[in-house]
C-alpha cells in the first residue's frame, strides 16, 4: 500500500468508475480497494443487487460517466458492449481500462485506438495473465536466450465453472466462445514471450448454439517459433493454463499460470493488481506502453478466418 502512496507523489487521488458488476468485477474492486491513490466514485449495473451497500450505484453508465470528479472507467462488460461503452467513455473525456477483448473485431479496436490519440485519454486493454507472476519469470527466463523452436500455450477450463451468473459467456450474440474470449489471453501472452507473430491454421468444435468451446489455433513468430494455442472450455480437470518453451529435444522451459495458487481464480487477484497498476502508473503520466488491444483483435479475427469447425 505504501508503493501506491509513493507512486501517487501527492497528487490527488484518481477518481474511478466499474461499469459492469459481473464475475470479473470482484478482482478489480479487491485492487482497487487496495490502493490510497484511487477513489471509487461509482459502480454501474443493470442489477443493484451487486453493487456494495457503502458505494453509489448507477443503472445506466452515462450517467456514472456525467459524474464531474471521475477520472477513468473500468470496463467489466459483456464482450460485445466493451467497443460502445469505451467509446462513449473516451468521448466523455474518461481514461479506459477496458476488460479483453477490446472489441468484438479490429476494425472497432482499431476505431478505439484513433479516438484514444484523438482526446488524449488513456485506452487500456486488461490482458492480465500479461501480469502473471510465472510468466514474468519465464519471459526473463528467456529474455537473452535464441529464439525457441516450438512455444505451446494450454488454455483449459470449465466455462460454468467460472462463469457464474454471466450466463452471457454461452450467448453466441454477446460472446462467440472460447476463441473469442480466452483467445486474447492466450495471443497477449504468447506475443509476451516470443513476439509479433501470424496465424497459419485453427481447428474448432462448437456446441449446438454454434459457441466454439474448444480451439487449436497454430501460428508462427516473426523469429520463426511455432506457436500452438490450445483452448478448452470442456476441460473435465479444474484449470491448466500453462506454457511449454522448446528449443532442442530434451531443452524446455514451463511455466504453469497456477501454481503458488492452490485456490481456484486465486491467481487473478495478483494479476488485476498488475493491471490496475500500470493502467493508473499510465494515467498519471508515469508509464509509456503500446496498447495490445488492436493487435490481438487481428489475431482472434485471423483465427476465425483461418477456422475449419465440426
Amino acid at each position: 500500500m505504501n508503493s501506491a502512496s509513493e507512486e501517487s507523489g501527492g497528487e490527488p487521488a484518481v477518481g474511478v468508475g466499474v461499469i459492469g458488476l459481473g464475475v470479473i468485477s470482484r478482482f478489480y474492486s479487491t485492487a482497487l480497494a487496495d490502493r490510497p491513490d484511487v477513489r471509487l466514485v461509482g459502480v454501474c449495473d443493470r442489477d443493484a443487487t451487486r453493487a456494495a451497500a457503502n458505494v453509489t450505484w448507477y443503472a445506466d453508465y452515462r450517467k456514472l460517466l456525467a459524474v464531474p470528479d471521475l477520472d477513468a472507467v473500468v470496463i467489466t462488460l459483456p464482450n460485445q458492449l466493451h467497443a460502445p461503452v469505451a467509446e462513449a467513455a473516451l468521448r466523455a473525456g474518461k481514461h479506459v481500462c477496458c476488460e479483453k477483448p477490446l472489441a468484438t473485431g479490429p476494425d472497432e479496436a482499431a476505431a478505439l485506438e484513433r479516438l484514444s490519440a484523438e482526446v488524449d485519454r488513456v485506452l487500456f486493454t486488461a490482458f492480465h495473465r500479461h501480469y502473471n507472476r510465472n510468466i514474468l519469470e519465464l519471459r526473463d527466463r528467456l529474455r537473452d536466450r535464441p529464439a525457441p523452436r516450438r512455444l505451446t500455450l494450454n488454455y483449459r477450463e470449465r466455462i460454468e465453472e467460472h462463469c457464474g451468473r454471466d450466463s452471457w459467456y454461452l450467448d453466441p450474440g454477446q460472446c462467440a466462445g472460447c476463441l473469442a474470449d480466452n483467445g486474447p489471453n492466450a495471443f497477449d501472452t504468447a506475443v509476451q514471450l516470443v513476439g509479433p507473430m501470424r496465424v497459419e491454421e485453427t481447428e474448432l468444435r462448437c456446441d449446438g448454439r454454434g459457441v466454439d468451446r474448444w480451439a487449436r489455433v497454430q501460428l508462427r513468430a516473426a523469429a520463426g517459433t511455432r506457436v500452438e494455442v490450445a483452448l478448452d472450455w470442456n476441460y473435465p480437470h479444474g484449470e491448466d493454463k500453462s506454457v511449454e518453451v522448446e528449443w532442442d529435444p530434451g531443452v524446455v522451459e514451463r511455466a504453469d499460470m497456477l501454481a503458488g495458487f492452490p485456490e481456484f481464480k486465486s491467481s487473478l487477484f495478483h494479476e488485476y493488481r498488475g493491471v490496475l497498476d500500470e493502467f493508473l502508473r499510465t494515467v498519471r503520466g508515469r508509464y509509456t506502453r503500446t496498447d495490445m488491444g488492436h493487435p490481438v483483435a487481428m489475431l482472434v479475427a485471423a483465427a476465425y478466418r483461418a477456422g475449419s469447425s465440426r
